[in-house]
């Protein structure tokens, strides 16, 4: 990198999206957690009307329709909502706000890998706290005081869902502000909206990517106390979702029939595929998100699988770092792909 880098950068390694073949290429894509379905007809239409001569003007700088939609949807006033250019600038605002250079900024480990960068970026102290037995929160982790802490529930990559007393803990043990991010959380057995008027240090992220099929919109929402709202739109970047975002983003909110077809496919899809990789010998972590979290037979070389699958233009994503060393994290695709990725597989052990 640049010698002009902060120091604080140095041997800094930045986060690493999943591979993303070209367009219209006959590939597999089981890495990246996306949709295996298409956004709802009423997004596109919208888009579509929405692309016109006022694209020459700047949208509203607090996307405020989508946040008003999206507020009335969920039952929340909208100073409870903020939008964000996908959940991965909610949670970099997250950052801005409430964790100074030097604080401590606490998560469990493994979980997402933004948040590693972000700390060095930031120039906070990364408290981080390994996962105890199936892949579950420590106590540590629950009593660390850190004035910012990250909940991934459901947890990538293993998939694993914690229920409410066990947020509530979390919560009520916290002195800072804790961010619930449930991104996956539609394919999970409860959310922890109704926490939001009980607890004022709590933040709930959302994202439009997984079960509204938009990650190529890059549209994440926020639920909070206004307090915490007002927060983040005090260090947000200026017009920060485009008009045709916040179009979209109106449109998915309010068609529930589309959202519903998509996480039913999901949920179905997701126990089909861990059945038929446990009947090969996999092991597998219960998941409760969009994508399957397993182990190849014993004796099977994990990269050398995962480079055959590639070799055969299935793509999945493989961890090489304790303490998921060679386990796969694969998306849930449709029937089809699925039979492509067992058929290489098959092939390869």
């Amino acid at each position: 990198m640049s010698h002009f880098l902060k120091n604080a950068l140095e041997g800094y390694r930045p986060y690493v999206p999943g591979e993303q073949p070209p367009d219209g290429e006959d590939w597999v894509k089981l890495n990246t957690n996306e949709s295996p379905l298409p956004p709802s007809p009423k997004v596109i239409e919208a888009i579509k009307a929405a692309t016109d001569e006022s694209l020459r003007l700047y949208p509203s700088p607090t996307a405020a329709p989508a946040r008003k939609a999206i507020g009335e949807h969920f039952g929340l006033d909208a100073d409870q909502v903020a939008l964000g250019n996908g959940a991965d600038e909610l949670i970099e605002m997250c950052f801005r706000a409430f964790a100074g250079a030097g604080d401590r900024v606490a998560y469990s480990t493994p979980t997402y890998p933004l948040l590693d960068p972000l700390c060095r970026v930031h120039e906070v102290v990364a408290s981080t706290h390994p996962t105890a037995e199936e892949w579950t929160w420590s106590p540590e982790f629950v009593d660390d005081p850190a004035p910012l802490k990250f909940l991934i529930n459901p947890n990538s990559p293993t998939g694993t869902h914690h229920g409410r007393m066990t947020v509530e803990r979390v919560l009520g043990r916290s002195r800072g502000v804790v961010v619930l991010d449930e991104a996956y959380v539609d394919f999970a057995p409860e959310s922890q909206l109704g926490l939001i008027g009980k607890h004022p240090n709590l933040l709930i992220l959302r994202t439009m990517s997984k079960s509204y099929a938009l990650a190529g919109m890059r549209i994440g929402f926020a639920f909070g106390h206004p307090e915490l709202i007002a927060a983040l739109d005090a260090v947000k970047d200026s017009y920060n979702l485009n008009r045709l975002a916040i179009v979209a983003a109106m449109a998915a909110i309010n068609d529930d029939e589309h959202h519903r077809k998509i996480v039913q496919h999901v949920v179905s899809e997701r126990a089909w595929l861990e059945d038929q990789l446990s009947e090969d010998g996999f092991e597998h972590s219960p998941s409760a998100a969009n994508f399957a979290f397993v182990k190849p037979p014993r004796g099977a070389s994990a990269a050398a699988v995962a480079d055959a699958l590639r070799e055969r233009r299935v793509l999945i994503r493989h961890y090489d770092r304790e303490p998921i060393a060679g386990w796969f994290r694969i998306t849930i695709g449709t029937r089809r792909q699925h039979e492509r990725l067992l058929e290489a597989l098959k092939e390869i052990l």
